[in-house]
């Protein structure tokens, strides 16, 4: 059974969205009743926390494909460069992109040296990448995942998105590729966990997560039951907990940390946006599910990342908009660092 999926057919507005919530966001008067900024930041306060940042999940051109208009893959690293962030890990739908990491690194690595001719300091931002694993790869393709984690520099294998079950159902159309069937899961999906579990094995401490990508909720709590069953040394994120399609309630949330996993809460799913156009998104329900888990369970299985690079939403412009909203919204400093920083690079292995 599919919970999201049956909850769409009954809940009008999706899993978060309340009647009583639209109507305060349609009033005439919403600037002048409920309108709440949070607490001021300091600007300067959001470029220091932004130092030391690692992304594990952001998109840029030239992949992205259909998503004409993203920013480039180099413009993004470099800002993150200046910015002082510390790690990004690129993501796309069709194709693999730590080979693009790796030419980009390199390149960065020659800015380096040429502002260093010039007395000018540059420190570049650590590029990774991974595959998703959609039907341009062959989908749940084994094969795929051994040779992009043979390429190095590469930090995720994400399961489906676009063709995923789950979304492909969503979208009221048949098919698409399902990685468990009830707690039973498909044999490509051990495979992948088995050549994932013996990949992280290695001595020199690099390490390659999983991320649940756009499966079912059902599908990745059977994952995280068959890792912990054998005792595999496997992470898994889910992504963007507080996007519609991958929304998980507050129940949901509790039993996937409880089990082993690792919760995304994206920028681009919790922050209005200037691209977003009429895109509703959960705020309320996404802050308050920060504060409640932190509260409930800490935050050590809990990672921002910002999923930007949409055309108008570039990835360090997110990453501020972010932070600023977290500390305005009241969330520490101290938290903000442990699932900004110290989370992510224990699952990337940094």
């Amino acid at each position: 059974m599919n919970k999201a999926l049956d909850d769409w057919t009954k809940m009008k507005y999706g899993r978060a969205i309340t009647e009583e919530e639209l109507a305060k966001r349609t009033s005439p008067v919403w600037p002048y009743k409920y309108f709440n900024p949070g607490t001021p930041v300091d600007p300067a306060k959001v470029d220091e926390i932004l130092k030391g940042c690692i992304d594990v999940h952001i998109h840029g051109a030239p992949l992205g494909a259909w998503l004409a208009g993203r920013p480039t893959m180099v413009e993004t690293c470099i800002e993150a460069s200046e910015a002082g962030m510390k790690a990004l890990v690129f993501k796309d739908h069709n194709t693999m992109t730590n080979n693009c990491a790796t030419i980009i690194q390199d390149f960065l690595g020659r800015m380096q040296k040429e502002r260093a001719a010039k007395g000018e300091v540059f420190t570049p931002v650590e590029v990774y990448g991974g595959i998703t694993l959609n039907n341009t790869v062959g989908g749940m393709n084994a094969k795929a995942v051994e040779v992009a984690l043979g390429y190095g520099r590469c930090k995720e294998v994400w399961l489906p998105s676009l063709d995923a079950r789950h979304q492909v159902n969503a979208m009221g159309l048949e098919g698409g590729i399902q990685v468990a069937d009830g707690a039973t899961l498909t044999p490509e999906m051990i495979k992948i966990l088995e050549l994932l579990a013996d990949y992280n094995k290695n001595s020199k401490g690099d390490r390659c997560a999983l991320s649940g990508c756009h499966v079912s909720n059902e599908e990745k709590v059977a994952i995280l039951d068959y890792i912990n069953a054998k005792g595999m040394d496997v992470d898994v994120l889910m992504d963007h907990v507080t996007q519609e399609l991958t929304i998980v309630t507050p129940q949901e949330a509790r039993e996937m940390i409880d089990k082993g996993g690792y919760l995304e809460f994206a920028e681009c799913s919790c922050v209005p946006w200037p691209g977003m156009q009429d895109w509703i998104i959960a705020f309320d329900y996404s802050f308050n599910l920060i504060k409640e888990l932190i509260k409930e369970k800490g935050p050590d299985h809990l990672v921002l990342i910002t999923d930007a690079g949409q055309p108008g939403n570039n990835p360090v412009p997110g990453w501020k908009s972010f932070i600023k909203t977290l500390l305005a919204q009241g969330i520490s400093e101290a938290d903000i660092n442990v699932m900004a920083k110290e989370v992510p690079a224990r699952l990337i292995g940094l």
